[in-house]
């Protein structure tokens, strides 16, 4: 996704796009993206440095980590970088809670997967679950808990917690 600088004319100016994205593209493992990602950023000007704050959104199917069943979630993330102007520099740098993005003033032009793509990393859950109160899978025969119930036979019984049983009475 490309933000060119020459088709802002006044600032502060907000600039908001949907677009779609491919999952090589983008690279992100565990998710598959199902519509439209849409971005909105606010793009103030001070001197000759670009401050930009917004939000990446994009639906996703994701799996879930305790019943590995397939369910619909959001990715939201939160974009905080500043663009400079430097001679020969195109990289991007982080320092701090903001990524700073070098442009040449002759081409204020900015490629912004990398920094899409950072954010949606970020905003990935570590352990995906369809619900809060997910029951998993059975240990031993494997049935989603959620949708039946097994008769497999538990031993709960482990002789190192002898002593705190007495503490349940």
């Amino acid at each position: 996704m490309i933000l060119d600088l020459r088709d802002i004319a006044t600032f502060p100016a907000e600039f908001a796009i949907e677009s779609e994205l491919d999952n090589n593209e983008y690279g992100i493992e565990r998710v598959s993206f199902r519509d439209l990602m849409s971005l909105r950023l606010v793009i103030q000007k001070v001197q000759e440095d670009y401050y930009c704050q917004g939000t990446v959104t994009v639906p996703v199917e994701e799996e879930c980590s305790r019943c590995l069943n397939i369910f619909d979630a959001e990715l939201t993330g939160d974009l905080n970088f500043i663009i400079k102007t430097g001679e020969g520099k195109t990289e991007t740098s982080a320092t701090g809670e903001e990524d700073i993005v070098y442009i040449k003033p002759s081409e204020p032009v900015i490629d912004l997967h990398h920094l899409i793509r950072e954010s949606l990393i970020l905003s990935l859950p570590l352990k995906p679950l369809c619900d809060e109160d997910c029951r998993g899978l059975c240990p031993d025969c494997g049935v989603n808990l959620n949708e039946e119930t097994c008769n497999c036979k538990r031993e709960e019984d482990d002789e190192r917690w002898e002593g705190l049983k007495s503490l349940l009475e």
